[in-house]
């Protein structure tokens, strides 16, 4: 049954702007269980308002400015809504439909122990000493616990991400690597290619010490499978069954893989058993890593078919 304009407004963001691009920068401090974000998100005004109204919780906004397309700069005024989930940034003046405009915001968070949004994960290392992961969780609207954005399934932009991390850690998103650089203190500015338009649930962060397989060509998609030290010699199994699925799929539907690259990515703590984030599909570890010598028949199916349905969701926004 077709919602009400009152449930809408319940339930709905408002339909005066849509963003069309974020650009946006993370820096986890595993340590601290922090992180700081900065955002540049490009949007159309749609109707005369001096509100713009869109997703954020857990977060605390420290500056709020929206340039216009005329080139003028104006400060939001912040208020948060926890209940709603919702931040509503208010302006002086009232903004015209165009396209253009541009919001740019400061804020930060906490990486939750609650295995959604961008939360904490951790194992034990070969020395025994327990080593933290930072990993995302969004589906199915979560990632406004890690940015504020339209966080609904109808507000698809591009997301161009970076990194801050140390340098000792792998850092992976949905694009492949566009650039790194060193900012001091040890630390790395990782940056991605830039995504399709998708949902804001597709987007994924992953960082923490990796091992990655050397990449598979998949008719010339680099397909890799991520686990922590120690457990690469599990991925061997997922790389066969994801190099597989990837390609019959592909010339199944005659259309190309809608990213530059895919991950599979073994995750120690996780309350799903995988999620089809695009180029970055993370697993729980026992639906991906697996020893065919040891395993069963029934377990080496789960993973197949784990593998091969999350290969067929990532893809699904073009396939």
């Amino acid at each position: 049954m077709p919602a009400t304009d009152e449930t809408d407004a319940e339930y709905r963001l408002p339909r005066g702007a849509r963003p069309r691009r974020y650009e946006l920068e993370l820096t986890p401090d595993l340590a601290a269980a922090r992180f700081d974000g900065h955002e540049v998100v490009t949007l159309d005004v749609l109707q005369p308002t001096s509100r713009l109204v869109c997703h954020a919780v857990d977060l605390e906004i420290s500056d709020a400015r929206l340039e216009t397309p005329g080139g003028a700069s104006l400060a939001g005024q912040v208020t948060l809504d926890e209940e709603a989930q919702r931040v509503t940034l208010t302006f002086d003046e009232v903004l015209s439909p165009g396209a253009g405009y541009r919001l740019t915001l400061r804020f930060t968070g906490v990486l939750n122990d609650h295995l959604h949004g961008f939360y904490r994960s951790t194992f034990v290392a070969d020395d025994g000493t327990e080593q933290v992961i930072a990993v995302t969780q969004f589906e199915p609207a979560d990632a406004r616990r890690a940015f504020p954005c339209w966080d609904e399934p109808e507000f698809k932009a591009s997301f161009a991400a970076s990194l801050v991390v140390d340098d000792r850690l792998t850092a992976l998103s949905n694009g492949g690597i566009l650039s790194e650089e060193p900012v001091g203190d040890g630390r790395r500015r990782v940056r991605f290619h830039e995504t399709m338009l998708m949902s804001t649930y597709l987007v994924a962060f992953v960082v923490g010490r990796f091992e990655l397989a050397p990449p598979d060509d998949v008719d010339g998609v680099p397909l890799r499978v991520a686990a922590v030290p120690g457990k690469l010699p599990l991925t061997g199994y997922a790389r066969e069954t994801g190099a597989h699925a990837l390609r019959f799929l592909s010339r199944y539907f005659e259309i190309a893989y809608p990213a530059g690259k895919i991950d599979h990515v073994a995750i120690p703590d996780f309350a799903f058993g995988a999620m089809e984030n695009l180029g970055c599909v993370t697993y729980r570890e026992n639906a991906l890593l697996v020893n065919p010598a040891e395993a069963s028949q029934l377990e080496l199916q789960r993973v197949a078919t784990v593998v091969a349905h999350e290969t067929a969701t990532c893809g699904s926004a073009i396939w």
